[in-house]
């Protein structure tokens, strides 16, 4: 029994043994390890010199969290930073030392001090994109602070609970996302690599850079890691700035500015957010998100960025510069209330011409970050260049999601400034405008690279044209033309009223005489207009009003010659105030040849009557054969004594003898008959039309409507080309040059269907 007994003892000390073995080796296996750093919240109070902000870490919640396991990037403001804080920030907050902070200050400053992931100093400066660290891209980093519900008013100033939108799209709210505030950070690495200056820092912050700054603060000691993340000493206590929204809001200077802004909020009810309001308070109030629609660019309430990935606002920001007061008030009266009757507001403008508002927002935002040092090289969210100076600029303002900039004087955006301008703010040019817009013109119009000469059509023109604007009963073809759906013609018309200048070296001075070239957006179905003495002639004024034309007269219909009253100038043209309308026209360009070529002393006499006779030609259309509506052509006629020349050195039929040509127009032979379609062939330029206009680019050759037995075209040189003089050279080297009119005379360089027709001095040979 004793030996029973002892055993057992035995056998219980070796399981005891076994047991103890074992829980030594666990606990060393999972134990804390001794060489690894104390907790953030640890190390602090052993540093001795943080008992200001370990006081506000325990006021605020937070010790738990800076003691236990996590991973933090911390920002740890010294006693120092402290007496600096409440001697600075003190008076405005009512305090005079840190324990009068109050438990909600307390935390917004430990909230905002504390980054998400630990991060040592080498890292603070790569981006963590999707597809891991990007090196030198980031300035930015979220702090674990974010706002909540706040009191506002909606639209009709009525008190409501609203919060701040979390992304950039209309009636868009992330539930899941908090909208965090980011903390700047601004490291040489990255300042490097973006071509950043210390100026840039010190702008904002009124402090000398020194490679490593965290907003307001330097960077004292770097990289003490700790069992829960990396802390860095600085020496300013970092409070979270208002949002761009938040200080637009709140600074009546910019009120004017802040009232357009609005113009593009709403504010949307959100079950989710008001029941986890009345979670936190007991409150039973309805929480509305406060968004900013679609027509401007972001919403400056979001404290992300585009949102393409979770951490893309550690690259990116936005910024807004925004002019005070009297800076909207210049400028609506001088530019936006320009064309409006007096006593109109910019309240009325809102309710009737919302896009120009929009206009003049948007050109102040910018969806990137706008750094002081490169202030006059960064494009706004709807592509504007800034214009104004650093002497504009009257407060800058490093923000939570971005910068902000005061200015005394409002951007004079493109679409303001441009030729295209002039027409999107005088609502006489309303139907216009609409045609611009639908047809592509108006971005290229307000392109300050592009140069152009508009010439605006009023409504009242358009409308005695046949032409109304109806975009509510007939979106998919607004446009109509004695009320059927017209988008054709009205392009046509408008674009007879818009001359590109981008191969003219100078605008030219419309009281000369001189060719201009339309149809902006078509350049491979462009048309000529013609000025003159102070007038404008298009083929369609000319076709209309064929009489008379040295008159100047302006018919109810605004055709023949289109008188110019006035010149405004735009920042990339000039505006051409017209006392008419500049047509077009559809007619055969047989018929403009016909009228020049009726009796024996006309012009294009002895030309018509071979072309008349020819099978090429349909007396009763004007239509020429292989001359196809549509298409662009230049056609060459010979002085009448040209073409009997033609018929003495056989070019054309006809008999000839020293003292008398007397041409056969008819001939009844096949190959008399084919002598005269070649002539007229290689007389017509296919595809183009050449004035002179000095484009070098019309020069070289270029093919006619004559084609040899191979089918290939046989070209005419153009050799020389100014806006005096037209020269072309045969296939014998011939040199032929287009006369110019004289007086009164339009007959050469004649206007028609999508065709000039220029007359020459010399006949043109071909060569097979």
């Amino acid at each position: 029994m004793k030996r029973s007994i002892h055993g057992l003892l035995c056998f219980l000390s070796v399981i005891l043994l076994l047991t103890n073995c074992r829980k030594k080796a666990f606990e060393e296996f999972y134990d804390r390890p001794s060489n690894l750093a104390d907790p953030i919240y640890q190390q602090l109070q052993a540093r001795k010199n943080f008992t200001s902000l370990i006081t506000l870490i325990d006021k605020s919640g937070y010790k738990e969290t800076l003691s236990s396991a996590g991973s933090w990037t911390f920002f740890a403001a010294d006693d120092a930073a402290f007496q600096t804080f409440i001697q600075e920030e003190g008076p405005a907050l009512g305090i005079s030392n840190v324990d009068q902070i109050d438990a909600k200050l307390a935390e917004k400053i430990v909230r905002y001090s504390m980054a998400y992931d630990g991060e040592k100093k080498d890292r603070l400066s790569d981006y963590f994109s999707r597809t891991g660290f990007v090196e030198n891209q980031a300035f930015r980093r979220r702090s674990l602070y974010y706002d909540f519900v706040y009191d506002t008013k909606n639209q009709n100033n009525q008190d409501i609970k609203a919060i701040a939108n979390n992304r950039n799209f209309p009636f868009i709210y992330a539930n899941t996302d908090f909208n965090n505030k980011y903390l700047p950070i601004f490291l040489s690495p990255f300042m490097q690599a973006s071509s950043l200056q210390g100026s840039d820092y010190q702008a904002f912050y009124g402090r000398e850079y020194t490679g490593f700054h965290v907003g307001t603060a330097s960077v004292k000691e770097e990289d003490i890691i700790a069992e829960n993340g990396v802390m860095h000493i600085i020496d300013r206590v970092l409070t979270p700035p208002p949002s761009i929204d938040q200080y637009i809001d709140s600074n009546n200077n910019y009120s004017s500015y802040r009232t357009l802004l609005n113009k593009f909020v709403s504010y949307s009810l959100n079950p989710e957010m008001t029941q986890k309001y009345k979670v936190l308070t007991g409150s039973s109030q309805n929480v509305y998100v406060k968004m900013y629609n679609g027509s401007v660019p972001f919403s400056p309430n979001n404290e992300g960025h585009v949102r393409l990935d979770a951490n893309d606002a550690q690259v990116g920001s936005y910024s807004i510069v925004a002019p005070n007061n009297e800076a909207v008030a210049k400028y609506s009266k001088e530019v936006l209330l320009k064309y409006f009757p007096s006593g109109t507001t910019l309240e009325d403008l809102a309710v009737t011409r919302l896009d120009i508002v929009q206009a003049f927002v948007t050109s102040h935002m910018f969806g990137s970050t706008l750094w002081p040092g490169k202030f006059n090289s960064t494009s706004s969210s709807s592509g504007e260049i800034m214009k104004m100076s650093a002497a504009d600029i009257v407060e800058k303002k490093a923000l939570s999601n971005g910068f902000f900039y005061g200015t005394k004087l409002a951007q004079d955006a493109n679409i303001f400034a441009s030729v295209y301008g002039k027409v999107f703010l005088d609502p006489k040019f309303s139907m216009m405008k609409a045609a611009l817009d639908r047809y592509g013109f108006s971005v290229r119009l307000q392109t300050p690279s592009f140069k152009y000469i508009l010439i605006p059509v009023s409504n009242a023109l358009l409308q005695q044209q046949g032409f109304t604007y109806e975009p509510a009963a007939f979106p998919n073809a607004p446009f109509r033309y004695n009320g059927n759906g017209d988008d054709v013609r009205i392009r046509r018309l408008i674009g007879t009223h818009v001359i590109d200048l981008n191969n003219v070296s100078d605008i030219p001075d419309l009281n000369g005489e001189g060719f201009l070239l339309t149809a902006l957006n078509e350049p491979d179905n462009f048309e000529y207009i013609r000025f003159k003495n102070g007038s404008l002639y298009s083929a369609g004024t000319l076709d209309s009003g064929y009489v008379n034309l040295s008159s100047n007269i302006v018919d109810p219909l605004g055709r023949t010659s289109v008188r110019i009253d006035s010149l405004s100038a735009g920042s990339n043209g000039t505006v051409v105030y017209a006392g008419g309308a500049l047509m077009f026209t559809n007619t055969n360009v047989g018929i403009s040849i016909q009228r020049n070529g009726q009796f024996p002393t006309d012009p294009y006499y002895e030309f018509f009557q071979f072309l008349r006779n020819s099978p090429m030609y349909n007396n009763v259309t004007g239509a020429i054969n292989g001359v196809e509506l549509g298409l662009n052509y230049t056609i060459l006629i010979p002085t009448n004594e040209e073409v009997r020349q033609a018929v003495a050195d056989k070019i054309l039929p006809g008999v000839a003898t020293s003292s008398l040509i007397l041409p056969t127009y008819a001939p009844a032979d096949e190959a008399e008959k084919a002598k005269v379609e070649r002539f007229i062939r290689y007389h017509i330029l296919n595809k183009v039309t050449i004035v002179p206009d000095g484009n070098s680019l019309r020069k070289g050759l270029r093919e006619t409507l004559l084609k040899n037995q191979l089918g290939d075209p046989i070209p005419v040189e153009i050799t020389v080309n100014t806006t005096t003089t037209l020269k072309l050279k045969d296939g014998f080297g011939r040199e032929s040059t287009v006369i110019q009119p004289t007086g009164n005379a339009l007959e050469s360089s004649l206007l028609s269907n999508r065709t000039v027709i220029h007359q020459i001095d010399k006949y043109l040979q071909y060569s097979f």
